[in-house]
């Protein structure tokens, strides 16, 4: 019988892939790899990732395909979109994620904070993983327990 706390949504220990070695990344970030634009950003982000295993969300790969289709990509930028989303490791949806993520928007509610379906997703994803969020998205700024990868 497994302890008490394997069962726990805050406490998914047994599940977790732990590595400080992993990131997960989410939209703002593969858009600014992707686009490959020569910026400040563009910059601290390889710097800061270089020699990480990178993960993505199931969410923020919904994300990524929701701006090819609304911005009607050419099928070799569409193309370009799929062989960089083949380079990263999905993270899709289990029973843990599932409860991991609720609870967080339940804890943050309570503290008199609001976050989005889709961003509980990503927080949770690299809360379970035991993971920074490089993120160029405010909205993670001090959820508690999340280490962000992002310029200030």
């Amino acid at each position: 019988m497994g302890s008490p706390q394997s069962h726990h949504p805050r406490a998914p220990r047994l599940l977790m892939t732990t590595s400080s070695e992993c990131v997960v990344l989410d939209a703002s970030v593969v858009s600014i790899l992707f686009n490959e634009a020569d910026d400040r950003r563009y910059h601290y982000y390889q710097e800061r990732l270089a020699g990480r295993r990178a993960l993505l969300s199931f969410q923020t790969v919904e994300e990524l395909l929701y701006w090819r289709y609304a911005r009607a990509w050419g099928e070799a930028r569409a193309l370009r979109l799929r062989d960089r989303i083949a380079e990263y490791e999905i993270v899709w949806p289990d029973q843990v994620l599932v409860h991991l993520s609720a609870r967080l928007r339940s804890d943050l509610r309570e503290m008199g904070r609001t976050l989005d379906v889709a961003d509980a997703w990503i927080a949770a994803t690299a809360l379970m993983r035991e993971c920074p969020l490089a993120s160029d998205d405010r909205d993670f700024v001090g959820i508690p327990g999340l280490p962000l990868i992002q310029p200030r």
